[in-house]
């Protein structure tokens, strides 16, 4: 295994990795997503066994655990070479996805610390079911474009397929059987192809449906099946084709079409007119959006909504084509669209108030309720351009661009192309939150989208001039820590960390603003003093333009000028990007010590004027003492005069005051109480010496009385002396053998 830039989840000591991309064909220059991760457990496909890979990744973390994977055999491996792989979100199934078919496994349950299943044997034989075997494998029309599982599914069991003749396909894997719920069309179907090739008239023109994301779900009014019939005929269920016969593939996994009856379809009218319908947006290749809702719990057809009005939409050129679409978490609605050249179109879901007055049921609508802004077109650097190729105009070349969203930050998704792994950053989507969170009677701003988004160069597998790509073969997101994991065709592993934070909205606190508001008062001198110096010098040290990892093909064997082109030009830009913001953190910190100069000389300054105050204040500070001693020496000799006077003055008085007459009131109550105790003193000693005459006298008769003893009293007396006297005699006898004993 080679040594590897970056590895935080240390991944890169394992040769599993090497086994699969060894046996991966060399001649694929699309990227795959052949990498998949469900909470722990990394799931990855092994082209030379057919068989799924399941590496867990806290025992890869973890040095003590030798055996951290384990092979999941499919019992009827795929009669096609797999391209994706797709997890559902409880870890039950796993989807393994090629443009001729489509191979489900079930997935058995853990038992371990680390995620290992089925009593952690090394190779476990998964059940399988392949999703119209017959269709999709004998087929050179019909392609498989998009696969994913249902959010909306209950027991996540629902699968979601977009196949190239503009058909929706709605499978579900239930009671160990792969059943074929419904089929939604999406478009016209491709019928006319150019002369010896499988490419349909309608692919030329981008009238096929390319991909598929589901939005958040709505909550729509509920129509019986019959109306729906009747107003919308375009869309509609299997085929009787597939109706005809059970359709039994090679591996012998029988697929059920299923009927809804009407009446499975029509509530009561006690029940709820409404219902959570999850809507699915579909991209063509003219970058023209539509979406359809649908039930999974009913077989109701649904009409297909769109295409829908894009304001502010740019001019696509006739060589650039819609790739993928993703729809991020966030309210309102982003949209982001990648075409071929590397261009990202994000667009925000809005509204139309002119279909509020149609009263028709939204399901039943053909003419979309909402509309798109576009607000926003990113161009993504889709290899490494030399020196030589920095003057030159580049020809862009057809590319293939997938979007992966990241889940720990709605405004975060990434782009893996033929020539790496992008990071996008959406700027605006936290305007966009204060606003839609914020007050009612406030008015949105041209500053919500006046900050450009950020799109961060991860990984480089290409460069400009040469035809050779280290190509990705998987990418998928790890959440404990939020890491990016990419996997390339060199059988090279990188997981990079990635710092998220979600989106906060501000908070509307008066304090808050009034914080705020002295805080602007504030001088430039003060800010900068209160500021962190640290934190300012980091923000201008931090990198304005991304730097990729550079992982190129071995195979290019670039020659010493493209060698010395590719070294000029990583110098180039570090004197560009790196020198200029080392300049100015100089002249930062000449300022501040400039500053820090001028402040200290003025602090000195304050210094010598205060040791100065600080001398006069102590002679005031000792002449006011004296003084305050002279005054309370005066005001205590004042205070003995005045006593004097005043003594003087009650002498001379001929009437008592009114103290000492109240004093001579409680002397003579004192006396009359003194007299009444005296008297209650002598009634209690003549009562205490009758009572002990009294006492003496029953003494007395108390010991001329003779006790009687009763019959009964005196039986029992002898009895327990009797009794007592026979144990005594028992416990001398026994004593008397034990003494003979110690005696012989």
């Amino acid at each position: 295994m080679k040594t590897h830039i970056r590895d935080s989840l240390g991944l890169c000591d394992h040769n599993i990795f090497r086994e699969v991309c060894d046996s991966m064909p060399k001649d694929s220059t699309i990227p795959l997503n052949l990498v998949t991760v469900r909470d722990s457990t990394l799931f990855t496909w092994d082209f030379q066994n057919n068989c799924v890979f399941s590496i867990q990744i806290k025992g890869a973390r973890n040095k003590n655990v030798e055996n951290i994977h384990q092979k999941l055999l499919p019992l009827h491996p795929p009669l096609f070479s797999p391209t994706s792989l797709v997890c559902n979100e409880s870890k039950t199934l796993l989807a393994v996805v090629g443009s001729n078919g489509i191979l489900v496994l079930e997935l058995p349950h853990k038992n371990s610390p680390y995620d290992r299943r089925d009593d952690n044997k090394e190779v476990i034989y998964s059940r399988s079911f392949s999703l119209d075997e017959r269709l999709l494998s004998c087929s050179d029309i019909i392609k498989v474009n998009q696969v994913k599982f249902h959010p909306g599914s209950v027991d996540d069991s629902h699968i979601l397929a977009l196949t190239s003749d503009n058909m929706l396909r709605l499978y579900q894997i239930e009671n160990r059987e792969a059943i074929n719920l419904a089929v939604f069309s999406v478009g016209e179907k491709p019928r006319g192809m150019f002369p010896g090739s499988n490419t349909a008239f309608l692919d030329i023109y981008g009238e096929i449906a390319v991909d598929f994301d589901f939005g958040f779900p709505e909550i729509v009014k509920e129509t019986s099946v019959s109306q729906i019939q009747s107003l919308v005929p375009s869309v509609r269920t299997p085929d009787r084709e597939l109706m005809s016969f059970n359709n039994k593939s090679r591996s012998g996994v029988k697929i059920t079409p299923k009927i809804f009856d009407e009446s499975d379809g029509i509530e009561s009218k006690n029940n709820k007119n409404e219902e959570l319908i999850w809507p699915v947006y579909i991209l063509r290749g003219n970058c023209e959006i539509y979406s359809i809702n649908i039930n999974l719990k009913k077989g109701a057809n649904s009409a297909l909504r769109g295409p829908y009005k894009i304001y502010g939409q740019p001019n696509f050129i006739d060589s650039e084509e819609a790739c993928t679409i993703i729809c991020l978490k966030t309210v309102p609605e982003i949209f982001s669209v990648a075409t071929s050249i590397g261009t990202i179109t994000n667009l925000l879901l809005l509204d139309n108030k002119s279909s509020e007055d149609d009263n028709r049921p939204s399901i039943l609508k053909s003419v979309p309720t909402k509309e798109l802004f576009v607000f926003e077109r990113i161009e993504l650097e889709l290899w490494l351009s030399l020196q030589q190729d920095l003057n030159e105009s580049v020809v862009k070349c057809k590319n293939f661009v997938f979007l992966h969203k990241d889940e720990s930050k709605v405004s975060q998704f990434f782009a893996v192309h033929n020539g790496g792994v992008h990071s996008v950053n959406i700027s605006c989507v936290e305007e966009l939150q204060n606003y839609i969170f914020g007050p009612e009677d406030s008015s949105p701003t041209s500053d919500i989208f006046i900050h450009p988004s950020t799109a961060e160069y991860l990984v480089c597998t290409k460069t400009a001039n040469s035809n050779k790509t280290n190509t990705v073969i998987g990418f998928s997101l790890y959440y404990h820590p939020t890491s990016v994991i990419v996997l390339l065709s060199d059988s090279s592993v990188i997981t990079l960390g990635i710092l998220s934070s979600p989106v906060i909205r501000k908070s509307d606190d008066k304090f808050t603003k009034e914080v705020t508001d002295n805080l602007d008062v504030q001088s430039p001198l003060k800010k900068m003093l209160t500021d962190s110096f640290d934190a300012y010098i980091q923000k201008i040290l931090k990198k304005a333009s991304s730097q990729p990892i550079l992982k190129l093909s071995s195979a290019s064997n670039n020659s010493p000028e493209e060698c010395y082109d590719l070294l000029q030009t990583a110098s180039q830009m570090f004197r560009e990007k790196y020198f200029p913001q080392f300049n100015k953190v100089r002249d930062e910190l000449e300022k501040r010590t400039h500053t820090l100069k001028l402040l200290k000389q003025s602090q000195k300054e304050e210094l010598e004027k205060m040791s100065v105050a600080k001398t006069e204040l102590r002679i005031q500070a000792g002449n006011l003492a004296e003084k305050y001693e002279d005054l309370k020496d005066k005001q205590d000799e004042l205070l003995t005069r005045c006593e004097q006077l005043l003594m003087m003055v009650s002498r001379k008085k001929l009437e008592a005051s009114d103290a000492e007459k109240n004093f001579m009131a409680d002397l003579q109550s004192f006396g009359r109480n003194s007299v009444v105790y005296d008297k209650t003193v002598k009634n209690l000693e003549k009562k205490w010496q009758y009572q002990q005459l009294q006492i003496e006298k029953w003494k007395s008769d108390e010991a001329k009385k003779v006790t009687n003893i009763s019959e009964i009293q005196a039986a029992t007396i002898k009895n327990a002396l009797q009794e007592s006297s026979q144990k005594i005699q028992e416990m001398i006898k026994e004593v008397r053998q034990f003494k003979k004993k110690f005696e012989k």
